[in-house]
């Protein structure tokens, strides 16, 4: 067949070979008809399984929502649209296969299709596995591309290109509505839908590859695929956002109490104060904090526990915390106990006892400067003012020679004369009275001179070499270990060196080394000294300096 040049009726035969051939490739044995069956039923049991589930899944989330709608309600909405959506598309599926079963075996579509139950003719009750022309023709259309219209004739359009708008659909507003990268990254994986490559290398759109010449029990086989995806995404989807609604499950197997007090130091005649809530809480279902009157304990033995007398109910915030302010009592260690009462929704009442545990001090004043031991003239100095027992709110410095205001983190104070400073406050109490303390006493002294540099080397330093000498821009001025971060700027100097015999001098009216200067330096010997003087610097307060002089040997 493959040599030399045949005769015509050798031609002929090739013909027909090739054309019993290629009928051979498409006949499709019974054995693979019936697998498709198998593959079928097992798609169906697995969508099955997934109904049921979700079944009882949504209808316990429709009893949560109904009974806390403002903790369920919004949440269940997302999931009884996404239940929607999703048997919407099972329906649809359901009636693709219904028309190209009914069209392949030649009956009416009430024969294959129960719309009421939504239920379709099976498999293995269809004459015509094989046929492959009713289902194209429904699906991909007669031509060589798939085609997106209406099919003429039809009530719906059961294209296989519309199939793949409302997977994709139905995959992108999950994706949308549900802000997780794992499930949405889920998604694109499970309803994608791209182009396929085939052995030549060419690109086989989705539409073709499934449903163009495929026998048909492989064409139903295919959209109970489809079906069985839409259900395992609904799944996840509703899990996920089930999941988040009750905050990773909060169904509460421990319980622990927390209480987070202001302070455990309170002064006489303050308030103790305190957070009391569940290390896990519930923000729409808050628990009932009950505490206990002065001496009252928690009886553990009674069943449920209670306290042994009078109470009160705390008030609670929006994030379910019990806020305590009570009258701090006398001098010296205070205790008091509690219970807190939680009933989560369908199930028994839990409760938990917590105690608090308090020392009631006297009222100081504590005033610590945050860098230094002294105030310095003309800066800001920052200062921590408070007294134990007492909120920030509660508490008024004031300073005898200066100014004192609230900073970024605690205060600052400006003095800009005196050798003296004090500081007292004054605090309001829970009777709305007012208690001074103080005074706290600090010196008051002025901001020490910054040192002269010129070329990194300063008054101690007695040699410069000539590289140095010409690379420096101008005269600094550094201050040395000082906490503070404050910046002097050289408003004047003069260099001086001899050249030719002659005793020559430069100024500068800023702290740059003038052009004049720079060509003066140049002419510099070995050994040769040259003087910075008349050095002047001002700093932040607007106060000039005097930074003496510099005297340098050359070396080069």
């Amino acid at each position: 067949m493959a040599g030399g040049k045949a005769s015509p009726r050798q031609q002929m035969i090739n013909m027909m070979y090739l054309v019993l051939t290629a009928l051979l490739a498409m006949n499709v044995s019974k054995e693979i008809l019936n697998s498709f069956v198998t593959i079928d039923k097992g798609q169906n049991e697995t969508r099955a399984s997934f109904e049921g589930k979700l079944s009882a899944q949504m209808a316990n989330f429709a009893r949560l929502a109904e009974e806390k709608p403002e903790k369920y309600g919004d949440s269940y909405k997302i999931a009884k649209s996404i239940q929607d959506d999703a048997d919407n598309l099972i329906s649809y599926v359901n009636r693709i296969k219904a028309m190209t079963i009914a069209e392949t075996e030649g009956k009416t579509m009430e024969e294959v299709y129960d719309a009421k139950m939504d239920t379709v003719l099976g498999i293995a009750y269809i004459n015509s596995k094989d046929n492959y022309d009713s289902n194209t023709n429904i699906m991909f259309g007669t031509g060589e591309e798939p085609d997106t219209e209406t099919r003429s004739g039809d009530d719906e359009n059961f294209r296989a290109a519309e199939l793949r708008k409302r997977l994709e659909a139905y995959r992108d507003k999950i994706n949308s509505q549900i802000n997780d990268p794992s499930l949405q990254a889920s998604m694109t994986r499970i309803f994608n839908y791209e182009s396929t490559v085939d052995a030549d290398g060419k690109p086989e759109p989705w539409e073709r590859l499934n449903f163009y010449h495929v026998p048909l029990a492989a064409t139903i086989s295919i959209l109970s695929k489809l079906q069985s995806d839409v259900r395992s995404a609904q799944s996840d989807a509703i899990g996920k956002v089930y999941a988040d609604v009750e905050g990773a499950s909060l169904k509460f197997t421990k319980l622990k109490d927390a209480v987070i007090p202001i302070s455990t130091d309170v002064t006489a005649g303050g308030s103790f104060e305190a957070d009391v809530f569940l290390a896990a809480y519930d923000d729409t279902n808050p628990p009932e904090i009950r505490l206990g009157k002065p001496g009252v304990r928690v009886d553990t033995t009674k069943v449920p526990i209670d306290l042994t007398g009078d109470f009160d109910v705390l008030e609670m915030d929006k994030n379910a915390m019990g806020k305590v302010k009570i009258p701090a009592g006398g001098l010296g260690p205070q205790h008091r106990e509690g219970v807190i009462i939680f009933r989560p929704a369908g199930l028994p009442e839990v409760r938990k006892k917590f105690a608090l545990d308090y020392n009631v001090v006297a009222p100081t004043l504590v005033v610590s400067p945050t860098k230094m031991n002294v105030f310095y003239k003309g800066v800001d100095n920052p200062v921590t003012v408070g007294v134990p027992g007492f909120q920030d709110r509660d508490v008024v410095p004031s300073i005898s020679n200066g100014s004192i205001s609230k900073g970024s983190d605690g205060y600052v104070v400006k003095v800009t004369s005196g050798n003296e400073a004090n500081i007292s406050v004054t605090c309001t109490l829970p009777d709305g009275s007012k208690k001074t303390l103080g005074p706290a006493k600090f010196r008051v002294k002025s901001v020490p001179d910054p040192v002269a540099m010129y070329g990194g080397k300063g008054s101690s330093d007695e040699t410069i070499k000539f590289s140095e000498l010409i690379a420096s821009q101008g005269v600094a001025a550094v201050m040395k270990d000082f906490d503070f971060d404050l910046k002097f700027t050289v408003t004047k100097f003069e260099v001086s060196m001899s050249i030719g015999g002659q005793f020559i001098s430069k100024s500068s009216s800023s702290n740059r080394v003038t052009p004049e200067i720079s060509e003066m330096l140049k002419n510099a010997k070995n050994g040769q000294k040259v003087f910075i003087e008349g050095i002047r610097a001002q700093g932040p307060d607007g106060t000039v300096r005097s930074l003496g002089s510099l005297a340098f040997k050359v070396v080069k």
